[in-house]
């Protein structure tokens, strides 16, 4: 089965007691569930062979011409994928 890298967007207390493994009641286990299915449903897929991913917000630095080719400077999110495309 393939691997996908999935964008997606889940409350930050879900994500917290993933982290750290808090025991949840079985309501709030199913509530839990429930939020992780549907942020699974509706999450982004990335393309195969996508570039670096980064915040526009935080660029800084010099814009640089080099070859017709422009460069920005910003921390990465999520590393390019240099897998083939499947095109």
């Amino acid at each position: 089965m393939a691997d996908i890298e999935l964008v997606i967007k889940i409350p930050e207390e879900i994500r917290l007691a993933l982290i750290n493994n808090v025991q949840l009641s079985l309501d709030q286990q199913s509530i839990c569930d429930s939020y992780i299915k549907q942020a699974i449903l509706n999450g982004t897929p990335l393309p195969k062979g996508h570039g670096r991913i980064l915040d526009e917000s935080q660029v800084t630095g010099t814009f640089i011409w080099d070859n017709g080719y422009i460069e920005c400077y910003a921390p990465t999110i999520i590393e390019a994928d240099n897998a083939e495309s499947e095109n």
